[in-house]
């Protein structure tokens, strides 16, 4: 999976044509110009487009609500103010709850309820007569009898009945139970025919009445069960019954008598709906809608914006572009907030100028930052939180690292420009830009190691606190809101320091920079390509130690990166990994494998570790800036030795570029140092008697070789940059190579 996610990262990078800013053309082609100014456009219109800040048709002196009144405003015409959609929907749902559910009473089932019970009564009563005239009919008969015509009652209740004597006391009792106690409001089938609502009211339709109860007091089967055993434990208590004779035979004519009429409900609540007027109030002309001096209120504001859309709409019958004025004066005070970027790099930073993947990698920062204050201002509208709450010291953090702190402190000047355009010139966020985000831009232009990210994060967290503390007391504000305000500072520090840990290694790895953060942890000798190398190539490994320590001392002399320099030479020689007997400094005093080639061929193979190491690092997700030191450390210079042995074999002088390495030669001031620092500590190895004088004459004469054959021609290095290498690598090397004392021999005390 992750060698899946490094193609298609290297895929990225060569459709982006990423490269490292030496091995970009400072002059620019015509199509790159070209391209350099639609991306400024484009990124313009895109961000004056969906960037909403704040309306983008209001005018910048539209007052809004919180804001004091400048003047009195009268209305210039009539202005009806409609509803929102969100005060429509609100106004529906509570005239749909203010209608109660509707439940018809169904008299019909209660007058049955009632003639079963008679009939019930009649035929109980006829079959005792019966029995008293023929007693032959037994009862078994007479319960047969009974259960065939009334099947859900108890074989108990049936023997009961049987043998009451009093059956029209039962009868007057359950019945008066039946009409006053369940019948009097009704019986539901059960609770849940009933739909969930806030409303308790239920209007119950009579036959020639209607009243309004409330949905608790509505029993269902089960609870009118329930309510008869209450009833007849009443009786009980003053006129002795058989509670459970009398509850087994009246539970038996209990059946529901109301039904929930949804059409009607549907219809009544539609009809209420429809009589919703959209039109919230309407102002008359010269009507006062802002007084001098006083706070503007919502109500105010709604009517403002209504004012400003009949305006429009009259604007626009004069000329359609008129509407469009405000939205492009928006976006060309942003193209001029990135036209200073612009110019300041064109100036000042052609290097980073002239590469377009570094520009676009800059415009994707701006957009991170601008989406996560856009989630900010909604987190803000929507829970009332704070401005504090704004991460706008992310920007100026990763545009330090990625580039240097003036280009920094130069973004954060231009993203207080944006936000304060988009925020109707708002002072404030603005301010509160500048402020955090120079502290910020200055706290990290120097990160050499991800816990230095602690550093900024306290800085930031002093900086909203000091910020918030000065800035809320010449402010009115409650005491529990300026603690909160601290509050949010402090967590808005914290959080911006852990989301730029988070999405810095994305731009740094899809763009080509080379930080110092990741220098330091490919500097990590247990990297797996150094630790191979110094298995399978100890030689090559223990000289690129060396050429690594010359170069950082001869960067660190002329003010160059020393960082880069060390892990540049760290891994230039990595393609010898392949083949490491082919090269002197592995083959540990046996015989040359080159005895037995061709000079020619000598070469191709010495050659080719250039090649092999650029591939190897790019499969190890190396940086460009520290691959080039692989391809430049030995420029387009000649392997002298097989060239001059190819001559002696009679090769024509002519055919010197095939004994040339690739090149190219070096960009940089760091890689032109590894040249020398390689060729400086290979040929030192060569000294018998490795004196200072020596050693100083060694270096200057391979720099005098170096420079004079124009392998230092396309690297920034001057003269006097060159006598400070060679101190630095005289230094190196004088104390590699110094004198031992000679220590006596210890005597054999055995004599």
């Amino acid at each position: 999976m992750f060698s899946l996610l490094l193609k298609l990262k290297r895929r990225i990078k060569r459709l982006l044509k990423v490269q490292s800013v030496e091995r970009q053309e400072v002059t620019a082609s015509e199509h790159s110009k070209l391209f350099k100014f639609l991306m400024l456009i484009l990124f313009s219109v895109l961000i004056g487009i969906f960037y909403p800040g704040e309306a983008l048709y209001d005018p910048l002196d539209m007052q809004r609500k919180g804001e004091i009144a400048r003047e009195d405003l009268l209305a210039p015409f009539k202005i009806v103010v409609k509803k929102t959609d969100r005060e429509l929907r609100e106004e529906q749902e509570d005239t749909k709850l203010a209608i109660p559910f509707i439940i018809d009473y169904d008299s019909t089932v209660v007058t049955s309820v009632f003639k079963r019970l008679d009939n019930f009564i009649r035929l109980v009563d006829s079959l005792q007569s019966g029995q008293k005239n023929d007693s032959t009919i037994t009862d078994s008969v007479l319960q047969k009898i009974v259960t065939t015509r009334y099947p859900l009652f108890s074989v108990t209740a049936i023997q009961k009945v049987l043998s009451d004597t009093n059956l029209t006391l039962l009868s007057n009792r359950v019945k008066k139970i039946l009409e006053e106690n369940i019948y009097s409001l009704g019986v539901l089938p059960d609770h849940y025919s009933l739909p969930e609502s806030r409303n308790k009211s239920i209007l119950v339709r009579y036959n020639n009445s209607q009243k309004v109860i409330n949905r608790s007091k509505l029993k269902s089967a089960a609870e009118a069960n329930v309510e008869m055993v209450l009833a007849l434990n009443k009786i009980n208590d003053t006129d002795s019954i058989d509670v459970e004779y009398y509850h087994r035979i009246g539970r038996n004519f209990i059946q529901p008598n109301m039904h929930i009429n949804m059409a009607d409900y549907n219809l009544q609540v539609e009809t209420e709906i429809k009589a919703i007027s959209p039109i919230n109030e309407t102002v008359e002309k010269n009507d006062i809608i802002l007084t001098a001096g006083k706070e503007v209120t919502e109500r105010q504001e709604r009517i403002l914006r209504e004012m400003l859309k009949i305006e429009r709409a009259q604007a626009v019958k004069e000329g359609w572009y008129i509407s469009f004025v405000p939205l492009l004066s928006r976006i060309l005070l942003i193209f001029a907030s990135f036209l200073t970027l612009y110019l300041f790099m064109f100036y000042f930073r052609r290097q980073i100028f002239a590469s377009n993947p570094k520009l676009i990698a800059m415009f994707l920062v701006f957009a991170i930052q601008l989406f996560l204050i856009y989630l900010a201002e909604l987190a803000n509208a929507q829970f009332e939180l704070s401005q504090y709450i704004y991460p706008v010291a992310l920007l100026p953090i990763m545009i330090t690292i990625l580039f240097d702190v003036e280009v920094g402190i130069l973004s954060t000047v231009v993203l207080a420009f944006l936000l304060g355009i988009l925020h109707r010139f708002d002072f404030g966020i603005a301010f509160m830009t500048m402020t955090v985000g120079t502290v910020g831009a200055f706290t990290s232009r120097r990160v050499r190691k991800r816990s230095e990210f602690f550093r900024i994060m306290y800085s930031l967290v002093i900086t909203f606190v000091v910020y918030t503390l000065l800035m809320e007391n010449i402010k009115i504000t409650p005491n529990e809101e300026y603690l909160l305000d601290v509050t949010y500072g402090i967590v808005n520090g914290i959080v911006v320091s852990i989301l730029v840990i988070a999405i810095l290694p994305v731009i740094e790895s899809l763009f080509g920079f080379t930080t110092d953060i990741t220098l330091l942890e490919l500097s990590d000798l247990n990297h797996p390509l150094l630790k191979r190398l110094s298995l399978e190539a100890p030689g090559t490994y223990h000289h690129s130690i060396l050429v690594g320590t010359l170069s950082e001392a001869a960067a660190k002399a002329i003010g160059g990166n020393s960082l880069l320099a060390r892990v540049g030479a760290y891994f230039h020689d990595i393609g010898k990994i392949e083949i490491p007997e082919y090269f002197v400094e592995n083959q540990l005093g046996l015989k040359s494998k080159h005895e037995e080639l061709t000079p020619s061929m000598s070469s191709i193979i010495l050659s080719s570790h250039v090649k092999k190491g650029r591939l190897l690092g790019e499969e190890a997700d190396i940086p460009d800036d520290v691959l080039n030191f692989i391809e430049e450390h030995h420029g387009t210079m000649i392997q002298s030795y097989f060239y001059n042995k190819a001559i002696e074999q009679g090769m024509d002088k002519k055919s010197a570029s095939k004994f040339r390495y690739p090149g190219p030669k070096p960009q940089k001031r760091e890689t032109g140092i590894a040249m020398l620092a390689d060729a400086v500590e290979a040929a030192s190895r060569t000294l018998d008697d490795p004196k200072p004088a020596r050693i100083d004459n060694l270096i200057q004469r391979i720099i005098n070789d170096r420079f004079e054959s124009g392998e230092l021609d396309e690297c920034p290095l001057t003269l006097k940059d060159l006598a400070k290498i060679k101190e630095a690598f005289s230094q190196i090397l004088i104390g590699t190579f110094h004198q031992r004392i000679s220590y006596p021999k210890m005597e054999d005390k055995s004599r």
